[in-house]
């Protein structure tokens, strides 16, 4: 693990938000961008947090005041970064009783910066209301986030429904559990796994390139 990601547990532990969004603005000027600071940086150090919690060496406490300094910090660093424009929109939800939210938030975020519109419809979401905002809103992408084990099972009701949407959304599950487990029996062979974000931003690139939404 980085040194820098340690470093900015220990701001994000401290709750100090002006600190962990200066130490990100400084790894920007040093020529970091965003897809990298995401996946190296800001991971490693939540991944960091969740070690220190798994031994005891923190309390709950501890760890929902570093997620919810690091929630605040990224929205604030995203408000710096410049955009592109693009028509096509993506809605982000975790599946029921998933509920967290702070991978997929950094999604919508590089989304955001490639000009997607986005939608976050948040924690633990019943499958009826996200049929429900989809039908309203028709994204041209939904991405589905889980990151427990045992909420895995729900996961192919959410991919199969949102997939037979009448405006054919393509359906995105990104999870840390991707890394150790198979999870395509639980979704279909349209489905798109997003393991990091740098193969998300490589997928966005072919979509600004012109390939259509479900081209693989």
């Amino acid at each position: 693990m980085k040194m820098e990601a340690i470093e900015l547990a220990h701001l994000l532990l401290d709750g100090d938000t002006d600190e962990s969004f200066a130490f990100l603005c400084h790894l920007r000027e040093k020529g970091w961008n965003s897809v990298d600071i995401y996946q190296s940086i800001v991971s490693g150090a939540m991944q960091h947090i969740g070690e220190l919690w798994e031994r005891d060496d923190i309390s709950v406490a501890d760890e929902h005041l570093a997620t919810a300094t690091c929630d605040f910090m990224i929205s604030r660093f995203h408000a710096q970064t410049n955009r592109n424009t693009s028509s096509r929109k993506a809605m982000f939800l975790c599946v029921e009783e998933e509920q967290h939210t702070l991978g997929m938030r950094m999604a919508s975020l590089l989304f955001e910066e490639n000009g997607w519109k986005t939608r976050m419809m948040g924690a633990n979401l019943p499958l009826e209301h996200a049929i429900s905002a989809a039908e309203k809103w028709k994204p041209d992408v939904i991405c589905l986030s889980i990151t427990i084990l045992y909420h895995v099972p729900v996961l192919k009701s959410y991919v199969e429904t949102l997939e037979s949407l009448p405006f054919h959304p393509k359906i995105m599950v990104g999870s840390r559990l991707l890394s150790m487990y198979d999870l395509s029996p639980y979704c279909t062979p349209h489905t798109l796994f997003m393991t990091d974000y740098k193969k998300l931003t490589d997928w966005m690139n072919d979509q600004s390139g012109g390939k259509e939404i479900g081209a693989s």
